[in-house]
């Protein structure tokens, strides 16, 4: 798991993805953050709009999301927010 982050996204109704991610990119309410391996700890407000990552195998995927929270420490990134959705 080389330069790649634990990467969770929460809802009320439960985990939509838990797996490992080179890069994820999270809109945020001082804009977008961008989240590489090791970024530094955080915590912020998500707002309304879409994830994008790029998981460890290469995928790319994108996750439409209402607002919430944002986690970043030791190397993993929890998001929890109300409503959340993969995008085709």
């Amino acid at each position: 798991m080389a330069n790649c982050f634990h990467l969770c996204i929460l809802t009320p109704e439960g985990t939509l993805v838990e797996e490992a991610a080179e890069y994820c990119n999270i809109p945020t309410a001082g804009g977008s953050v961008g989240v590489l391996a090791e970024h530094a700890p955080m915590l912020c407000a998500v707002c309304e709009g879409t994830i994008h990552c790029r998981m460890e195998d290469g995928r790319e995927r994108s996750f439409r999301v209402s607002a919430g929270a944002a986690g970043i420490r030791d190397n993993s990134v929890t998001i929890l927010v109300d409503r959340a959705e993969e995008e085709a």
